[in-house]
């Protein structure tokens, strides 16, 4: 069993394009810079692979002295710096997946198709035990949690072809339509068919990287306060009190159902952390499903649903019982980013928000009343 070394650099225009893809401020660059400058030695790239018939199987870990410098900043307190370095992680991980097609093409002479990454539908995390098995290596685990360690290591299976096909990076099956890996559109979701919701509550979805998805939630919540209606505006994934709070409390009709507490930033491999969001999160399905019970909810705001969801930090379960089993003249309104499928396909109106430009960019943070 050995590891092979990948080649994991960033030069001038990749540090450019990491700084749009991750949306850091330009003002950012020089820190960025150095903080590369300071991690890319410490980073040893490598990967494992076993072929098994017309299947690869590998894991690419950036090694632990990754997360030794991640987690030195950590007890810094330079919280800003090391979410940098995660996200140079990422990007180096994504480097290196292009690292590994071509040295198992240059082993094999086939190409590697399309990745089923561990904790996908194709290989459910509950399978990541046997894969590491598979696999026979000893440098990267599996902890309890089914978290890697180091923490900047993957696992994937991919199929094997004589041909070369499409490839992870083309992104055009992919669900995540906002993903800044995307290099070809996401296919477009076909318009519904079912033609006798006239009259009915229907189903919306804000989804896409671009600014407005929330203020057209806000928009629509006014508007349908102003006709009689009783809606239901509740947040997901947000602790801090934002401005429209305070104008949407004075208007009747209208009940606001959030956390009280301070989430913070979500960090996915915190198990104690992501309990406390899906306790949480889960509360507010619970408000919810009462309000609809009781007959006081006849338009439903979910502020940044898309995010638990895709994280895992709720009952997908009871999300789906709630939209599915909701009253005939209920009216769902769902925003965030990166809207699952499943999500999306119970949606009526799909509005994707596109960015194509934003002062974040120029490194203009955002501002209270505006975007907050």
């Amino acid at each position: 069993m050995t590891f092979e070394p990948l080649a994991v650099e960033l030069d001038e225009s990749g540090i450019s394009g990491f700084i749009k893809r991750y949306h850091f401020k330009t003002s950012e660059k020089k820190d960025i810079v150095m903080l590369y400058r300071q991690l890319h030695p410490r980073v040893h790239a490598s990967f494992h692979h076993v072929i098994e018939g017309e299947t690869v199987y590998v894991v690419v870990t950036l090694g632990d002295a990754f997360d030794s410098f991640q987690d030195s900043l950590l007890q810094k307190g330079e919280i800003q710096k090391a979410f940098i370095v995660d996200c140079l992680g990422t990007e180096m991980l994504s480097i290196a997946y292009e690292e590994v097609d071509k040295k198992i093409f240059e082993k094999t002479g086939l190409y590697v198709g399309s990745y089923v990454f561990a904790g996908s539908d194709k290989m459910p995390l509950e399978e990541l035990a046997a894969v590491m098995k598979k696999l026979g290596q000893k440098i990267v685990k599996c902890n309890e949690s089914f978290v890697l360690v180091p923490k900047k290591s993957v696992v994937f299976s991919a199929k094997l072809h004589k041909k070369r096909s499409r490839k992870h990076s083309d992104c055009e099956n992919c669900s995540a339509v906002s993903c800044p890996m995307r290099k070809e559109p996401a296919k477009k979701i076909a318009a519904s068919k079912d033609d006798d919701k006239s009259g009915k509550g229907l189903i919306h979805l804000y989804t896409g990287e671009g600014k407005g998805k929330t203020t057209a939630a806000i928009g629509l919540a006014v508007r349908a306060a102003g006709a009689g209606k009783k809606v239901v505006f509740s947040q997901f994934m947000k602790g801090r009190k934002t401005s429209e709070l305070n104008s949407l409390e004075l208007i009747p009709g209208i009940t606001i159902v959030r956390s009280e507490k301070e989430l913070g930033w979500l960090k996915r491999d915190d198990e104690a952390q992501c309990e406390m969001f899906r306790v949480v999160h889960n509360e507010i399905l619970d408000k919810i499903a009462e309000l609809i019970q009781n007959g006081e909810c006849d338009v439903l705001i979910m502020d940044e649903i898309t995010y638990p969801f895709n994280y895992g930090v709720i009952d997908k379960k009871k999300l789906e019982d709630i939209i599915d089993n909701k009253p005939d003249d209920m009216e769902i309104v769902m925003t965030g980013r990166n809207a699952d499928e499943m999500l999306s396909e119970k949606a009526d109106y799909i509005t994707y928000m596109e960015k194509i430009r934003h002062p974040y960019d120029k490194g203009i943070d955002a501002r209270r009343g505006i975007e907050y």
